[in-house]
C-alpha cells in the first residue's frame, strides 16, 4: 500500500500542493496523521446536525407567532401574554400556519437552487474552503436572528423570524449536503468515489439521527425553544474554527487557474458570435445559471452527443418530485390515522436515519467491495497515459455496478414506503421505516455517475447542476404529491405511496441508458501523437 506522505504545517498555507493526484495526502497534526476525508467527517456530521436540530422547535415557534399575531389583531390576546392551545385552535390560524409551512418548503427548494449555483460559481474561482466558511457563517447568522426574534414582540418578532428563515433557506440541508459532496469528489479517486460519497452521506445522516433523537426532547424537557438554537450556534462556531484551522483546500490554485483558462478560451469563441447588446446581456444573466450549461450534451470523440448527464438530470428531478414529500406524507398518515405524538414521531425519524447510516457507511461500501471484481473489465490504457511500468490493459469497474445498486435501492425505497403505509402497529411501522433507510444508496451513487461524465475540473459545476435539478424536484414535490395526498388522505391514504412507487421505479429505469462509453475520457496527448507521426514519416 502506498505510504502517506507528510505535509508540514508551513506547506498548508500554500494551495499549490494539490490533494490529487496524491489522493488523501495526510495532514500532520501533533504527530498524528489525518486524511482530508477523515477531516471532512466532523464537518458533515455537524452541519447536518445543526440543520435539523431545531426543526420541531421551529414549527412550534412559527405556530405560536401566527397565533399571537392573530389574537393581537382581533383584540383577544390575554393580558399576561400566555397563549393556550385552545386559543390557537381556530380555522384562521390553522390555515395560515399550513400556508406558511408550504411557503417555507417551496422557498427551501428555490433557495437551494440559487445557493448551489452561487457556491459553484464562487468555489470554482476562490476555492472550496472560503465557500464552506461562508455558508457556515450564514447559518450562524440565521440562528442568531432566530434567537433575537424570541426577545422581540409583534411584527418586529415576525421580521426577525423572516430574516432568520431566509438565511437558513440558503444554508439548509441541501446546500450543506452539496458542499460535503463537492469536497468529497475533489479528494476521492474515480474508483473509490462511490463508496466514499456513500460513507460521507452516511456520516452526515448520523448527525441528522442525533438531532431527531434530542431536538424535540430538549425543547420539551426545558420548555425553552432557545436551547436548541444555542446548541446549534455553539456547534457552528466550533466547526467554523475547525474548518479554518484544519480542513485543507480541495480545489487548489493551479486547478482554478486551469479552469479559468478554459473559460477564457470558451468566452473568446462565444465573443466572436455576439453581434448585439441583447446577446451580451443574456450572456451576463446566464452567469447565474452557469452550472446548467453542463446539462448541454457534449460531443464525444466519434462526433455523437453524450446524453449521460441529461439522463441523470431527468432521473433526479422525476425521482425527487415523488420522493421528497414521502417522509412528510408518512408522518402525516401516522399522526392522523394512528394518533402519533411527537415522541413517537421522533422515534420513527431516528429509526429511519439510523438505518440509512448503517446502509451508507457500511453496507453499501462493503457491497461494492465484494461485487466490484464481478463487474471488473479490461480496458486499454491510452499510450499517452501509460507509465514505464504500466500494462497496456488495466482492470477497472464498470458503471453497471453503480446502476444496478441505484436501481435496487429505488425498488427497496418504493416497496418499503408501501409497507410502511399498509402496516397497522407501531412495531411494524418501525420495521418498515428501517427498510426505507436501507434504500438510501441512490443519492450518492447518482452523484458519482454524474461527476464521472465530465472533465475533473468541471465536476463541481456538473454536481451543482444536478443539485439544482434535485432542488427543483423538491420544490415541485409538495405541490404535486402533497396535493394528491391532501385530496385522498380521508378516502385512499395509500394511493400517494403507490404513485410514488410507480414514479421512482420509472425514473430509476432511465439509469439503464447509461453506458461506460459515455464516461469522461482524457483527450489524447496531441504532442505525443505529432511526435509519433513525425517518427513514422
Amino acid at each position: 500500500m502506498t505510504s502517506i506522505q507528510d505535509v508540514s504545517p508551513a506547506g498548508l498555507s500554500s494551495e499549490r500542493a494539490p490533494l490529487l493526484p496524491e489522493r488523501q495526502d495526510a495532514l500532520s497534526r501533533s504527530g498524528r496523521q489525518f486524511s482530508p476525508l477523515t477531516l471532512l467527517i466532523p464537518l458533515a456530521v455537524a452541519t447536518r446536525l445543526t440543520s435539523t436540530l431545531p426543526t420541531t422547535t421551529l414549527l412550534g415557534v412559527i405556530q405560536s407567532l401566527i397565533c399571537r399575531l392573530w389574537l393581537t389583531s382581533n383584540g383577544n390576546l390575554p393580558p399576561g401574554g400566555d397563549i393556550s392551545k385552545e386559543l390557537c385552535a381556530v380555522p384562521e390560524v390553522e390555515r395560515t400556519y399550513a400556508a406558511v409551512i408550504s411557503t417555507i418548503l417551496i422557498g427551501d427548494g428555490l433557495a437551494a437552487m440559487i445557493a448551489c449555483s452561487v457556491i459553484s460559481y464562487i468555489s470554482s474561482r476562490l476555492g472550496r474552503k472560503p465557500v464552506i466558511l461562508g455558508t457556515i457563517a450564514v447559518s450562524f447568522l440565521g440562528y442568531s436572528f432566530m434567537v433575537c426574534s424570541q426577545h422581540l414582540s409583534g411584527w418586529l418578532e415576525a421580521s426577525a423570524l423572516i430574516a432568520a428563515l431566509l438565511l437558513q433557506m440558503f444554508s439548509g440541508i441541501m446546500t450543506m449536503t452539496f458542499i460535503a459532496n463537492i469536497y468529497t469528489v475533489d479528494i476521492s479517486s474515480a474508483e473509490d468515489r462511490t463508496p466514499v460519497l456513500s460513507a460521507i452521506n452516511g456520516w452526515a445522516t448520523l448527525g441528522q439521527a442525533v438531532s431527531f433523537a434530542i431536538g424535540g426532547l430538549v425543547t420539551t424537557k426545558t420548555d425553552d425553544p432557545l436551547i436548541v438554537y444555542y446548541i446549534s450556534i455553539s456547534v457552528l462556531g466550533a466547526i467554523f474554527v475547525y474548518v479554518l484551522a484544519f480542513l485543507p483546500e480541495s480545489f487548489p490554485e493551479e486547478k482554478r487557474d486551469e479552469l479559468r483558462r478554459q473559460r477564457l478560451a470558451q468566452q473568446n469563441v462565444e465573443a466572436n458570435t455576439r453581434r448585439n447588446l441583447s446577446s451580451r446581456i443574456i450572456s451576463t444573466i446566464a452567469i447565474a445559471f452557469e452550472p446548467l450549461k453542463q446539462l448541454v450534451p457534449a460531443r464525444k470523440a466519434d462526433g455523437r452527443k453524450n446524453w449521460r448527464v441529461v439522463y441523470c438530470a431527468i432521473h433526479v428531478i422525476i425521482a425527487m418530485l415523488a420522493d421528497s414529500y414521502s417522509p412528510a406524507a408518512l408522518l402525516l398518515l401516522y399522526t392522523t390515522k394512528y394518533s402519533y405524538n411527537p415522541a413517537q414521531t421522533g422515534i420513527v425519524l431516528t429509526t429511519l436515519s439510523l438505518s440509512a447510516v448503517l446502509s451508507l457507511t457500511y453496507m453499501i461500501p462493503s457491497l461494492i467491495r465484494v461485487l466490484r471484481p464481478m463487474y471488473a473489465r479490461k480496458v486499454a490504457l491510452p499510450e499517452d497515459q501509460r507509465g514505464p511500468s504500466d500494462d497496456i490493459a488495466v482492470s477497472t469497474s464498470t458503471d453497471l455496478l453503480d446502476v444496478h445498486i441505484a436501481f435496487a435501492s429505488w425498488v427497496i425505497n418504493a416497496i418499503s414506503y408501501i409497507m410502511a403505509s399498509a402496516t397497522t402497529t407501531h412495531v411494524s411501522h418501525l420495521i418498515a421505516v428501517t427498510v426505507v433507510g436501507f434504500g438510501a444508496a441512490h443519492t450518492p451513487i447518482i452523484r458519482s455517475l454524474v461527476v464521472s461524465s465530465v472533465d475533473p475540473l468541471q465536476q463541481g459545476e456538473v454536481l451543482a447542476a444536478i443539485e439544482m435539478m434535485s432542488s427543483m424536484g423538491a420544490f415541485l414535490s409538495p405541490l404535486v404529491m402533497g396535493g394528491i395526498f391532501t385530496a385522498t388522505i380521508s378516502t385512499q391514504p395509500m394511493l400517494v405511496f403507490y404513485i410514488h412507487a410507480a414514479i421512482v421505479i420509472a425514473a430509476a429505469s432511465l439509469l439503464f441508458l447509461i453506458r461506460d462509453s459515455d464516461r469522461y475520457q482524457k483527450p489524447p496527448d496531441t504532442t505525443l501523437i505529432t511526435a509519433n507521426a513525425f517518427t513514422i514519416n
